[in-house]
């Protein structure tokens, strides 16, 4: 992978949604998936100790614990 690679973290609650997301990032774009999560709570877990880790985060909105809009709105400055 270059290291022009964008570096997405994938919030997704459905395994084959994600698992197909990621496989298209990864093979027709310069995305590099460098984590996924299906809860809210887990993806803030994941964010808040790895920071600066991640160029682009690719949030499904309706989750089935917590919300992905309730992470964009965190996210927002």
């Amino acid at each position: 992978m270059p290291s022009a690679a964008l570096r997405a973290f994938v919030v997704e609650d459905n395994p084959t949604i994600c698992e197909n997301l990621v496989g298209t990032l990864e093979e027709l774009t310069c995305v590099q998936v460098v984590g996924t999560s299906a809860t809210e709570g887990d993806t803030r877990e994941w964010l808040a100790g790895q920071p600066g880790a991640w160029d682009l985060l690719i949030v499904d909105l309706f989750l089935r614990q917590g919300s992905g809009l309730n992470l964009v709105q965190q996210l927002a400055p």
